[in-house]
C-alpha cells in the first residue's frame, strides 16, 4: 500500500499514518504521562459513567442524562454507568452527585503504541519525543485544513489540547519527496496455512 500511494500520482500530497493498539502495553517501560489538558481531570467536564449528551436536551445535558446512561429512560443498556462503577465503587452511592475525587477520570494517558508516518514530508531519520495521543491525527487535519485565520478549528476539547504532531514535518521543503520506499522482505519462514 504505502509502494502504491508513493508511486501513485498524489504522492506529493500524502501522508500515510501507520499505527496499531493492539500490544497490550507490557513491554514498554515509560509510565503513560498526564494528558495535556491544562490540569482538568478531563478535557470536557465529563467524568467517567456521567454522560452528557444532545440527544434529549435538557434532561441528557445533566450528569447520567445523556445516551447509555442509567437515568436515560430512552436507553436499554446502562454500559457507561455500569463500567464506571465497577472502575470505582464510590460512584455507585450517588452516580449523578459530585463525581469522587479517588476515581479514575480522563486525565492520565495510555501505554505507548507504534506510530510510522510515511510522507514526503516527513523529516528524514527523525524520532519524535512530542507526546501525542489518538486524537492527535485529528489535530493535525485540524491546524493544516481548518485553521480560520490562526484559530484552529475542532471537534472535541480533546483533540484541542492534543499535540498536532507537526514536529515530524517539513511542510516547506518536502525533504522526503524523492526517497524511494523499498519492498518489504518475504518471510523467513512461511506461515501461510495450508489448504
Amino acid at each position: 500500500m504505502v509502494n502504491a500511494v508513493r508511486n501513485g500520482p498524489f504522492w506529493r500530497d500524502s501522508i500515510i499514518f501507520i499505527t496499531f493498539d493492539e500490544h497490550g502495553g507490557f513491554y514498554d517501560h515509560a509510565k503513560p504521562p498526564r494528558a495535556p489538558q491544562t490540569g482538568a481531570l478531563n478535557p470536557d467536564g465529563i467524568n467517567p459513567g456521567q454522560c452528557e449528551d444532545l440527544s434529549n436536551p435538557p434532561a441528557s445535558e445533566q450528569p447520567g442524562g445523556g445516551a447509555e446512561c442509567a437515568l436515560n429512560p430512552i436507553s436499554t443498556t446502562d454500559t457507561s454507568v455500569k463500567d464506571a462503577e465497577q472502575l470505582c465503587p464510590a460512584l455507585a452511592a450517588d452516580p449523578t452527585g459530585p463525581y469522587p475525587a479517588a476515581c479514575a477520570n480522563f486525565n492520565q494517558l495510555g501505554v505507548r503504541v507504534p506510530f510510522i508516518v510515511v510522507s514526503p514530508f516527513s523529516k528524514p531519520h527523525y524520532v519524535s519525543h512530542t507526546v501525542g495521543d489518538h486524537t492527535s491525527l485529528l489535530a493535525l487535519i485540524e491546524e493544516r485544513f481548518l485553521n480560520a485565520g490562526g484559530q484552529r478549528l475542532h471537534l472535541t476539547l480533546r483533540d484541542q489540547y492534543a499535540n498536532t504532531l507537526e514536529d515530524m514535518f517539513d511542510f516547506d521543503l518536502s525533504p522526503s519527496l524523492n526517497t524511494s520506499v523499498g519492498q518489504a522482505a518475504p518471510p523467513i519462514n512461511d506461515c501461510t496455512p495450508l489448504p
